[in-house]
């Protein structure tokens, strides 16, 4: 109980010094957990993120997500959009009319998920702001890294299939 109040605390005192109201976070969070939790999971581990690869390259839609991990799709809008304010701005428009031609998924997100539905159409612009900033301030996962250590990590279990054979 004292470390997650010592974690509330710290969390509050880093956004605080980014510039960012936590309140504006929290809503933020409510927003995921009311609108995009029931096909965007929260987070994708490298062993998840791996599983959902390796479907992928076996032309099977990945198990157990309707959609890529809010890690993952901050992570990619970051690799366009790295400034808050762009990022930001990609969010509340893309949520509320979204579009392949606009988006920033790779090729086998659409082909496995599709586009999402324009949830952003029912939400107020206070409402995807907050979603937005708190998908923004709250991964700090980075794309190219992110898929390196994936690949790195794939490559480990092959070769461990390789000698096992």
């Amino acid at each position: 109980m004292l470390a997650l109040l010592i974690a509330a605390l710290i969390s509050v005192v880093v956004f605080a010094q980014k510039g960012v109201d936590p309140e504006v976070l929290k809503r933020g969070y409510s927003i995921y957990k009311e609108n995009c939790s029931m096909c965007h999971k929260e987070k994708a581990n490298l062993w998840d993120f791996l599983k959902a690869r390796m479907s992928v390259l076996s032309g099977r839609r990945p198990e157990n997500i309707d959609a890529p991990p809010m890690n993952l799709v901050s992570a990619r809008i970051k690799e366009f959009y790295p400034t808050e304010l762009e990022f930001v701005e990609f969010v509340k428009d893309y949520i509320t009319n979204p579009s392949k031609s606009k988006g920033v998924c790779k090729p086998a997100a659409y082909a496995f998920f599709g586009t999402m539905p324009p949830i952003g159409q029912g939400m107020s612009e206070e409402e995807k702001e907050a979603v937005a900033k708190w998908m923004y301030y709250n991964y700090t996962d980075i794309w190219n890294d992110l898929f390196k250590r994936v690949k790195e990590l794939q490559k480990k279990v092959e070769s461990k299939k390789g000698s096992s054979s």
